[in-house]
């Protein structure tokens, strides 16, 4: 019994508040847990830890995505490049496929006395048959709609902007991301994020002006055959890209984020919803030009570079679930910057960008707004009787209860979200593991 002048040891309580855009609940169905346990669970690989590995290659993916794009879009006359809605269909048709094989390897086997006289093979088909087209499968029709729209923007921006510039370009799908999640979402945002938006929206406005100053045309001539780079439309394409990009995966996270179907069977579901739009502009290529068939038109030209394409890509898909789940937003940003200097200078030693002062500072304030977007530092609170309750819970206000919560986890309770995981603002604001699980669009 305490003494009427003595007082209670301190208890320090780590409590999670749901509308604090601080706080990052782990997800135990993934077996994550707090920074305490993670320290000593990530693995390692030749001794280094896996997720500086996965960023440095990820950063390398995205460089070499954009560095393949471009290359193989401008290397060759139009008359001889190959269909950039090709290689949306296929991308989406390979992401699909792989997919399904991890959504299949991931049910559960029924027990015997429940599968009865239908073999195990089958009664897996069709579990994963109803989950993929459960009665809320349509929900994916609108993102899977605006993914197709942006990747095909991609490659019109990445053909009529030099590498860099795209990159550079490109992290404008932080800002759109991050005004639908206000307008849709109500998401709330800190002071330095709308600091970090500001700069962003400046830092590409200036990276813009250099881009448009400069106009690259083969040999120094204007012919018919001859690739050319207009900068602004590159820019329109890779703005408007950005905008359905943060479009889509706000969506996404608004209709979705209640749900419990695994991710990777919301994977199949956007690439099934994404075939008719892809196969669209490949069917109006055939129409116009029917004669070698389709599969012959479909493919026509389609070579080395055109394949590495999308193989980068579905490979940067996989990647991205992997680093978004063994590492922070402080990493990430990371990544993004070390890409763009990649794609900088590469940009300057296979295609003879031309250094600017004005791209160098435009590059600079978007690296510096991209890190502190991402940088948000934890807020623990430390609740002491000496103290008192805090003030939201005095006032009455919806607040979780102030249980301790195990030791493996932050929170009792799981996430909420569903979004994906490499445009939504709860994967750019603060890591959301089951998020990463989904294909970068």
């Amino acid at each position: 019994m305490y003494a009427m002048n003595t007082r209670p040891p301190a208890i320090h309580l780590n409590i999670s508040d749901p509308n604090d855009p601080h706080d990052v609940q782990d997800d135990p169905e993934l077996g994550l847990a707090n920074d305490a346990t993670n320290a000593s669970t990530v693995p390692t690989l030749w001794g280094i830890p896996l997720k500086y590995l996965s960023l440095v290659t990820l950063a390398v993916q995205n460089s070499l995505l954009t560095l393949i794009m471009h290359y193989s879009r401008v290397s060759t006359p139009p008359s001889r490049a190959y269909s950039p809605a090709t290689a949306v269909l296929m991308n989406e048709i390979l992401k699909g496929s792989i997919s399904f094989i991890i959504a299949f390897s991931r049910i559960d086997l029924p027990p015997p006395e429940v599968a009865g006289q239908t073999t195990t093979l089958m009664s897996r088909i069709k579990r994963l048959a109803g989950d993929i087209f459960s009665q809320d499968c349509w929900k994916l029709s609108i993102p899977a709609i605006l993914y197709v729209i942006q990747n095909n923007l991609q490659f019109v921006a990445v053909s009529n902007l030099q590498a860099a510039t795209f990159q550079v370009s490109y992290q404008m799908k932080i800002l759109t991301t991050a005004g639908f999640s206000v307008l849709l979402l109500r998401k709330k945002l800190t002071s330095p994020q709308w600091v970090a938006l500001l700069f962003l929206a400046i830092g590409v406005g200036v990276v813009q002006i250099q881009a448009g100053a400069v106009r690259v045309v083969q040999d120094g001539v204007v012919q018919d055959d001859t690739h050319t780079m207009n900068a602004m439309k590159g820019f329109i394409a890779v703005a408007t890209a950005c905008l359905t990009s943060g479009l889509a995966g706000v969506y996404f996270e608004m209709v979705l984020k209640n749900t419990q179907t695994d991710l990777w069977v919301r994977n199949v579901q956007l690439s099934l919803f994404s075939l008719l739009p892809a196969l669209a502009p490949v069917f109006y290529l055939y129409a116009s030009d029917p004669q070698d068939g389709w599969i012959p038109t479909l493919f026509r030209n389609f070579g080395g570079w055109a394949w590495g394409t999308v193989s980068v890509q579905v490979f940067g898909g996989l990647l991205t679930a992997l680093v978004i789940k063994y590492s922070d937003n402080i990493l990430k940003g990371f990544a993004t910057s070390l890409s763009i200097v990649i794609s900088f200078l590469a940009s300057v030693a296979l295609f003879d960008f031309q250094i600017t002062f004005t791209f160098i500072i435009g590059s600079f304030i978007v690296l510096v707004a991209t890190w502190l977007y991402n940088h948000q530092p934890k807020r623990p609170e430390s609740i002491s009787w000496a103290l008192g309750w805090p003030e939201t819970w005095r006032s009455g206000s919806a607040m979780r209860s102030p249980a301790v919560a195990p030791y493996n986890t932050l929170s009792t309770s799981t996430s909420s979200s569903r979004s994906s995981s490499a445009l939504s603002l709860n994967s750019l604001a603060k890591p959301d593991t089951k998020d990463s699980l989904l294909f970068a669009r």
